[in-house]
């Protein structure tokens, strides 16, 4: 008798660790899909356009109005122009209101915003403003040293200097970003760091719209391997002006040298640095960091498990081939021309070309 009780005891206790699964086979609760919350996301169109539908239900003039719920965005404002502040506002210079603008919305400096700010025209903040979520029909323009809470979506965007953007940024034509700015996630077909990276209106001046090689690169480098893929399994220097067609892969350090072009992809386990008008054709990958001198173009992603440094005249992807780059840190030089994306999992910050620095621009970071 108690040999049998010992026995169903000890089943007993073996057999409640495979209840849940047991549960879950039989009930299935988990075939429906995960709700995804767009303000989470890096999807920042999704967040614009949940912010425009919120704006559609918001009642007509001279309708009641809403009581300050989720669906609400009670109490609003809407503005002509320039944001006018009530005496209690402008005491703490701190607007608690959602702002709505009809046509150019004009804020003035040293204000916190609390709530998000629509403009059908354009919006065009102070200095030193703090703000959460702003949207517009057409551009937005970020007064130097203010700070962006959540999120942002435009036609254009352009950062003024020292800015700190918390949240993503979006824009459908193209954003630019002025030195000493702090970034999180930036996309748009084409995303500028500083005036140096071209003009306005067209595509950025000197620098390469795809990968080019040096002089020399008609001396092809054999690789080992038959099958397009060259595998080498130790530190390794691609040499310079030299064209390689294939995928490199190195379990080590990479360095390839000036004026190389590799027709292929690129990944090593350790670090990968470019010389000065190297090219890379597709991917860039690294296990550690990842360094691009002046005059670079990868034509695909670009992503590091350490910081990626972009320096001035570097091209990533092209306008007919928006790609990303990803990494924990990226730090961009100004001049760098990123068509896609670019995201910095910890910190991305624009620094100064030090080459062209002037007595009057800022130091360069040692």
């Amino acid at each position: 008798m108690w040999p049998l009780a010992l026995a169903l005891l000890t089943l007993l206790v073996l057999a409640l660790p495979l209840a849940p699964a047991l549960l879950e086979w039989r009930r299935q609760r988990d075939v429906g899909p995960l709700p995804i919350d767009g303000e989470h996301t890096l999807d920042v169109g999704a967040v614009a356009a949940g912010f425009r539908a919120l704006l559609a239900a918001q009642p007509a003039p001279g309708q009641a109005a809403l009581a300050a719920t989720d669906g609400s965005l009670a109490p609003l404002l809407s503005v002509t122009g320039a944001f006018v502040p009530s005496p209690a506002e402008a005491a703490l210079r701190l607007c608690t209101r959602a702002i709505v603008g009809a046509e150019a919305v004009l804020l003035p400096d040293d204000y916190a915003f609390s709530r998000d700010i629509y403009g059908r025209g354009s919006i065009r903040t102070g200095q030193r403003n703090r703000l959460q979520g702003l949207l517009s029909d057409g551009d937005i323009v970020m007064g130097a040293g203010s700070e962006l809470q959540c999120w942002a979506h435009a036609s254009d965007v352009r950062v003024g200097e020292r800015c700190h953007l918390l949240g993503p940024v979006g824009a459908l034509q193209s954003i630019r970003l002025e030195p000493g700015c702090r970034f999180a996630s930036v996309s748009a077909p084409v995303i500028r760091f500083g005036r140096a990276g071209g003009d306005d209106a067209g595509e950025p001046t000197g620098t390469p719209a795809s990968p080019r090689a040096g002089p020399l690169s008609a001396k092809l480098v054999p690789g080992a391997g038959r099958d397009g893929r060259w595998l080498v399994a130790h530190d390794f220097t691609f040499p310079p002006n030299r064209l390689y067609h294939g995928d490199l892969v190195v379990h080590g350090d990479l360095r390839i040298g000036a004026g190389a072009h590799i027709a292929g992809s690129v990944k090593a386990s350790g670090n990968i640095r470019l010389g000065a008008g190297a090219g890379v054709d597709g991917a860039l990958i690294a296990g550690a960091a990842i360094s691009v001198e002046r005059g670079c173009a990868v034509g695909g992603p670009v992503a590091a498990e350490g910081e990626v440094q972009l320096a001035p005249g570097s091209v990533i992807g092209a306008p007919d081939r928006p790609t990303t780059v990803v990494a924990p840190v990226l730090s961009v030089r100004v001049g760098a021309t990123v068509y896609g994306a670019a995201s910095a999992l910890e910190l991305g910050r624009v620094e100064p070309d030090c080459h062209a620095a002037t007595a009057k621009d800022s130091p360069c970071p040692s």
